[in-house]
């Protein structure tokens, strides 16, 4: 018999009229994502638009393609649809996963604006809070204090509208909104020293800058709404006080860590947006070259003695020691702290919190803060936690020579000592701890190597500007000439159009985030004889026979990588010689921070890069 064509009416019934519109519902919402929020989300942040938008179209035609010849594979068969279904699901859903994959490891998107995948979950609880928000006064933030678990459950209600109390509230949120915006790390309210006036400062990537000033009465009163937030004592404003709480903008949520204390002239608040997050970092990702690296994961091996770990004021000490730490396994080592303001926890690891009121030396379980005390002493406190032979001991402060004292005389076969506080480069350091010590030859018995560090602002890969090195600069960097063909400084404006625009990823700024510049050096047998005799000249020389570049060099390397700037390099190794060891950064003083670089001048805002 002979095969006729199908007729049309025969042909409608091929294809079942909801396949065709299945294939439909996943591939609009699909497309949807990609045209309304990739296409904005690479434009805004200056990725890779069109080579994004290409390989969205491919893989659409793809996801397509697949679908329909899978099923004309299978003819007959409704397998082979959803097969082709399948694969075009696959398809689709790598490509949105690619996208936010890739968009997440470029630093020119920040943290905060990356893509996420998470869906919005509102209780009846959350509805019930927003219906009684709407009835009172329309404010911006949530904001939570601790409870005795530290959950933050404890809702500030809001204000009623045209209320005193709603105009500070909202004079207090949008304080802390503007300070998101421009990225600070810290907020800082304090008197200005002028006219009696109030100021506010923002800290961005390590440096302090102005952000505004306030009358006496308004800053008293946005610091009193602060501090009533956090649970602290409002009547009290001489007293150190510190409390956190948690803040809420939509699904973004932000903990504060307040302190108030009285300083001349009135009381001071000072506010650390996600403090932990601030000092919590990977040891690979703190900054340290290779050699570096390879040096310290050997002194983390050695496991003996004591290791001085320094830099200077806001150095980013803090993160150091922490990501140290983290070197050793704290689960089947004992490893320990002793801090006077532990600034995060970290798994594993014993945290001894000194208090001057305390009653004895007390420690908490691993993870949770501790206080302890005895006679109102610090050293007394480590003494105590050195009597109990732990494998590893993180000293956050040098407060007194006695600590250094009961340091030194500790049992270093059994015992390594982390030692952290404040000193300019790696021979100070060494300096302040013999001296505090009292005795040389006990200092330089103990010690078993010094780490140094500084931090410097990596400039925004967004808008940052190239330019060709003179050979005077080359000269006066100590880097021969032709080594290096392009240099970079901070940009802060790109190019849309021809038409120059603060750049959205740094806000203007030129720099986005900081990086760690280090000196590590293990002491050897003849450095601590050198020690030992008080002779810091041949220590000095002996260090710089080491295989291992100094704080100057790291800085200069990563200028020449693009990392950062040179006239950074210049704020940040002010003073230090191609040797290093040039700057005296202070003895055994408690730090009052552990943040960034004090800010010093920046260089004149260069041309927009082209975009």
């Amino acid at each position: 018999m002979p095969i006729t064509p199908a007729t049309l009416a025969e042909s409608f019934v091929l294809v079942s009229w909801w396949k065709p519109l299945l294939l439909l519902v996943v591939f609009v919402p699909w497309a949807w994502v990609v045209s309304s929020i990739y296409d904005k989300h690479a434009a805004q942040y200056f990725l890779p638009r069109r080579k994004w938008n290409i390989a969205h179209v491919l893989c659409g035609f793809g996801a397509v393609a697949a679908a329909i010849l899978i099923g004309m594979a299978m003819p007959g068969s409704e397998g082979g649809f959803w097969a082709g279904l399948g694969a075009m699901i696959v398809i689709l859903v790598g490509d949105l996963v690619a996208y936010k994959v890739a968009s997440d490891k470029d630093d020119r998107v920040p943290a905060d604006r990356r893509i996420s995948f998470r869906m919005a979950k509102p209780d009846e609880k959350a509805k019930v809070a927003k219906a009684a928000a709407k009835l009172q006064a329309t404010v911006k933030l949530a904001i939570r204090g601790a409870d005795e678990k530290g959950k933050y459950t404890r809702t500030l209600p809001a204000p009623q509208a045209e209320t005193p109390e709603y105009e500070v509230r909202a004079a207090a949120e949008a304080m802390f909104i503007n300070a998101v915006k421009a990225r600070a790390a810290q907020v800082d309210i304090g008197p200005s020293g002028k006219d009696a006036n109030y100021a506010v400062w923002w800290t961005i990537d390590g440096v302090k800058q102005s952000a505004e000033t306030l009358p006496p009465p308004n800053a008293a009163r946005i610091m009193d709404f602060w501090k009533l937030s956090a649970g602290l004592d409002v009547n009290d404003r001489r007293r150190k006080q510190t409390g956190q709480i948690q803040v809420e903008d939509g699904l973004a949520k932000t903990i504060l860590r307040v302190t108030s204390m009285g300083v001349q002239g009135g009381m001071k608040l000072s506010m650390v947006l996600n403090p932990e997050q601030a000092v919590t970092r990977k040891p690979e990702d703190l900054g340290l070259l290779e050699a570096q690296m390879k040096e310290l994961r050997e002194l983390v091996a050695e496991g003996q003695g004591v290791v001085l770990l320094t830099s200077p004021p806001d150095g980013g000490r803090t993160t150091a020691l922490y990501s140290v730490l983290k070197l050793h396994d704290a689960y089947t080592s004992n490893v320990q702290t002793v801090e006077l303001d532990p600034q995060a926890t970290i798994e594993g690891v014993r945290t001894n919190k000194f208090d001057p009121q305390g009653e004895g030396a007390t420690t908490a379980a691993p993870g949770a803060p501790a206080s302890g005390g005895a006679g109102g002493e610090f050293s007394t406190l480590v003494r105590s936690i050195l009597r109990r032979d732990p494998d590893v001991v993180g000293v956050a402060e040098l407060p007194d020579p006695q600590t250094a004292k009961e340091i030194a005389r500790a049992d270093h076969d059994r015992t390594r000592v982390y030692l952290s506080f404040k000193a300019g480069d790696s021979l100070t350091a060494i300096q302040t701890y013999v001296k505090a010590v009292g005795d040389g030859r006990q200092a330089a018995n103990s010690l078993h190597g010094v780490i140094n560090e500084r931090l410097v602002r990596k400039l925004c890969t967004n808008c940052r500007v190239g330019y060709p090195p003179s050979a005077d600069m080359l000269k006066k960097l100590g880097v021969p000439e032709g080594r290096v063909q392009t240099l970079f400084k901070k940009g802060g404006q790109v190019l849309i159009k021809n038409k120059p625009e603060v750049c959205p990823t740094c806000n203007g700024v030129g720099y986005f985030g900081q990086e760690g510049v280090f000196e590590v050096y293990s002491i050897s047998k003849e450095d601590r004889e050198l020690i030992a005799q008080g002779n810091f000249q041949g220590l000095k020389a002996s260090l710089r026979k080491k295989p291992l570049p100094t704080l100057q060099q790291v800085a200069i390397r990563k200028a020449a990588d693009g990392v950062t700037s040179v006239e950074e390099v210049m704020r940040v190794t002010a003073g230090e010689g191609p040797s290093g060891g040039g700057t005296s950064g202070g003895g055994a003083n408690p730090p009052t921070s552990s943040g960034g670089p004090s800010p010093n001048g920046a260089a004149p805002a260069p041309k927009p890069a082209a975009t």
